[in-house]
C-alpha cells in the first residue's frame, strides 16, 4: 500500500502507461468500451495521485520533520529546534542550548533524499533517518565553521501526531563525531 502513498512517480509512470495504451486502443476502436477503459486509466491516476498527494505516511511525516529541525536551525530558532526533541532526551536538550546561542547560521538543511527506517513494532513507534546536512555559519570564538555534505543520523519517536528527535550521530568524513566539543574546537572531534 505504501507504493500508492509515497510514490508519485511510480503512480505517474503506471498511469501515464495505462492512459497511452487505452488511448491508443480507442483511437484504433473507437468504441465505448475503449472510451470507457480510457477514462478509467485517467480517472485512476488521478484518484491515486490525489492520494499520494493528501495521505502524509509516517515515513512522510519523519522526512517532513528532518526538513522541519534543519528550518529551525537556519533560522537560529533554539526554541523551534527544542520543540522538536523529546523532553526525555536531556542530553541532545543540552546539545542543542550550549551549542546553538554561541553560533550564527547562515544557512542549514539536509538533502532531498532522507533514508527513514521505520520501526512499527516499537511502542510508541520509532524511526531512524540518514540524510546528508550542512551548516554553514560562524561560531562565536572559532570563526567560521562549514559542516557540507556530512551524514547525519537521527532517532525518532512518536509522540501524538508527531515525531520527535530522541538521538543523533554526527558524521565528519564518515566517522562519527561530538558536535559540542567539535564546535567549540573548530575541528572534527570523534
Amino acid at each position: 500500500m505504501t507504493f500508492f502513498t509515497e510514490n508519485e512517480l511510480g503512480i505517474a509512470v503506471i498511469g501515464g502507461l495505462a492512459i497511452t495504451l487505452t488511448l491508443i486502443f480507442f483511437m484504433t476502436r473507437r468504441s465505448g468500451e475503449s472510451l470507457g477503459a480510457f477514462a478509467a486509466a485517467v480517472g485512476a491516476t488521478i484518484g491515486l495521485l490525489a492520494i499520494e498527494w493528501f495521505v502524509q505516511t509516517d515515513r512522510e511525516q519523519v522526512a517532513a520533520a528532518v526538513h522541519g529541525i534543519y528550518a529551525a536551525i537556519d533560522r537560529n530558532d533554539v526554541d523551534g529546534v527544542l520543540a522538536l526533541i523529546d523532553p526525555g532526551a536531556t542530553q541532545i536538550r543540552a546539545d542543542a542550548q550550549a551549542v546553538m546561542p554561541q553560533y550564527k547560521v547562515e544557512s542549514a538543511g539536509s538533502g532531498r533524499n532522507i533514508e527513514v527506517t521505520l520501526n512499527e513494532a516499537a511502542s510508541p513507534m520509532t524511526a531512524t533517518s540518514s540524510s546528508r546536512a550542512f551548516v554553514n555559519g560562524t561560531h562565536a570564538q572559532a570563526g567560521h565553521i562549514p559542516y557540507v555534505n556530512q551524514r547525519v543520523d537521527l532517532e525518532w519517536v512518536k509522540s501524538g501526531d508527531g515525531w520527535l528527535v530522541t538521538g543523533y550521530t554526527a558524521y565528519h568524513d564518515g566517522k562519527p563525531i561530538n558536535v559540542r566539543a567539535s564546535v567549540n574546537a573548530n575541528r572534527p572531534v570523534p
